[in-house]
């Protein structure tokens, strides 16, 4: 009996067909190779087009400070970005604009460390002009029996999560009785993706890849817009608003590590100087209120700069700059009132004055 062929053997166009149709494995891997070259080159375009673009902005920025003094470096821990350079425009020999300190604590010397950004470290003022130099000038006048230091660990542009490092790994190297927190209502920023810092972010920041950099700075930006529906659209208003969930992560943070090392803290609030004739119509009251709610919350002694400055018009204690409106930075009466204040708050919670680490269980109320 004669075997029957199947339908279309010995036909070419049916073998052509199915050659068509069902390809050899070889020309899959062929195909799937092209496809992940031209992928790769695609990348590596766009990645050699991002550096070129940061090289430009680097060029730029840089041009636009020749005729400054080089203050700044970037950082060996690159969680902090950038830092200063010692020695350099009234930097002492561990990059801050401060006296030089031992670390070990003298007898009879009562510490406070100051964490801030550049408004505890006096921009655009002399040393001896900042606030925390001008509190350790008050309380030095009025104790007979103590010496006070206070030792300014504080950077221009600094972010919380830069000053976070700070707290946790050099405040404690010398030896407080008190953590002062200068908190200005910029501080939930970015220190990349936001330009707060003069571009001192974008300058020293140096991603392993500029397309992967391209990539997380898209997302973030989609991130923030889809958190921020419905948040007011005031700068210091909005970051309160769309990033909350880290700023009161933050403040647990502050308030755990000081536990964990039996130290007090007092959390200053330094309001902004909003285009007003008066602080009656500052619209920025509710974050303050926030923010002294949450720091409590977390053991933190809120000191509200708010109320100092009340009785005073913005424009009689901001800075004044010829080349843009600065809502961030006090003059020197501003950094007067600020020490004042602030000397006074920490008598009135008994946070001073102890000669050693053992106020643990103050209380944490809003004003003083």
């Amino acid at each position: 009996m004669r075997a029957l062929k199947p339908y279309g053997a010995g036909r070419p166009e049916a073998c052509a067909a199915r050659r068509f149709c069902t390809p050899p494995s070889g020309s899959i891997a062929v195909n799937l190779l092209l496809s992940l070259l031209t992928v790769a080159v695609l990348c590596g375009a766009a990645e050699t087009t991002l550096r070129w673009r940061h090289a430009r902005t680097i060029r730029r920025i840089a041009g636009e400070r020749d005729t400054q003094e080089l203050c700044t470096t970037r950082s060996s821990d690159p969680r902090l970005i950038y830092t200063l350079i010692p020695g350099r425009c009234g930097a002492n020999s561990r990059g801050y604009i401060d006296r030089e300190y031992t670390l070990r604590k003298e007898k009879g010397v009562f510490r406070i460390v100051v964490i801030g950004d550049s408004v505890a470290q006096g921009r655009f003022l002399t040393l001896e002009q900042s606030f925390p130099k001008l509190l350790e000038k008050r309380l030095n006048e009025e104790s007979d029996s103590l010496r006070y230091e206070v030792i300014v660990l504080a950077r221009l542009g600094y972010s919380t999560s830069q000053e976070l490092v700070l707290l946790e790994e050099e405040a404690f190297q010398y030896e407080p009785d008190l953590i002062l927190w200068s908190y200005v209502l910029n501080d939930p920023a970015h220190p990349v993706y936001h330009n707060c810092n003069g571009e001192l972010g974008t300058y020293y920041y140096r991603p392993s890849s500029y397309l992967l950099r391209f990539v997380a700075a898209r997302l973030f930006a989609l991130r923030e817009r889809w958190k921020g529906r419905g948040c007011e659209k005031e700068f210091h208003a909005y970051l309160h608003c769309v990033y909350w969930d880290e700023v009161t992560s933050n403040l647990e943070r502050i308030g755990r590590v000081c536990r964990q090392h039996g130290v007090p803290i007092a959390f200053a609030i330094h309001p902004i100087f909003e285009k007003m004739d008066d602080y009656s119509l500052y619209t920025l009251r509710p974050v303050h209120q926030r923010l002294s709610e949450a720091a409590a919350k977390n053991g933190l002694t809120t000191v509200d700069l708010l109320e100092a400055f009340e009785p005073y018009k913005p424009g009689e204690l901001r800075i004044e700059r010829p080349d843009w409106y600065d809502p961030w930075h006090p003059n020197a009466l501003g950094h007067e009132i600020i020490a004042e204040f602030i000397e006074r708050a920490l008598s009135t919670h008994g946070l001073i004055g102890g000669g050693g680490n053992t106020r643990t269980d103050h209380d944490p109320t809003i004003a003083p």
